[in-house]
């Protein structure tokens, strides 16, 4: 009972974050399941918005929804290059980042504005990671599968742990500042 008593501020973030992402997850996977067969509009944009920035530098490439599928083609002049799953499209990251920052929580109207700016820095790296794996598999086909599950991912991960880092670092000095 001391651990708890002495960590109790802890547990409490610990409870509500599990809580909340719980929450929001269990909400996307029904929403999700909401538009099967065919992709959800988060993924469907993400991969048209992706095409559309790959398109700048290869030409013919288009974002191409497939009948009764989760998953929208990105392809070129010679075929489909890649697959964008729901999985893919920066939601549950969001999730996740959203979670810790609700959870540990400042004002209202400063969490608003960071957990905003934080979902567009994750949607903006998202699309360049859907891109770079565009070009993974047209340059080194065998290696996608490490750059998909770890690298890009992990890079990601690494920016929501920065995040997180600096809007605890925030609330802090608000709290200091407060005292």
């Amino acid at each position: 009972m001391k651990l708890f008593t002495e960590n109790r501020a802890a547990f409490v973030f610990i409870v509500k974050f599990v809580i909340l992402y719980l929450a929001a997850n269990t909400l996307y996977g029904f929403w999700i399941e909401w538009y099967s067969p065919s992709a959800d509009p988060m993924t469907v944009q993400v991969a048209k918005m992706t095409a559309k920035g790959i398109a700048w530098f290869d030409g013919d490439v288009k974002a191409i929804e497939m009948a009764n599928s989760k998953n929208v083609a990105i392809r070129n002049a010679e075929g489909i290059v890649i697959e964008v799953f729901e999985g893919c499209n920066g939601i549950n990251v969001m999730l996740v980042f959203l979670s810790f920052i609700i959870a540990f929580r400042g004002t209202l109207a400063k969490t608003a504005k960071f957990a905003a700016i934080g979902c567009a820095v994750i949607y903006l790296l998202n699309l360049l990671r859907v891109g770079a794996l565009y070009t993974v598999e047209l340059n080194w086909p065998r290696y996608l599968y490490f750059f998909h599950k770890y690298l890009f991912t992990g890079g990601i991960y690494l920016a929501v742990f920065f995040m997180w880092y600096l809007w605890a670092r925030q609330v802090k000095t608000d709290v200091r500042q407060q005292s």
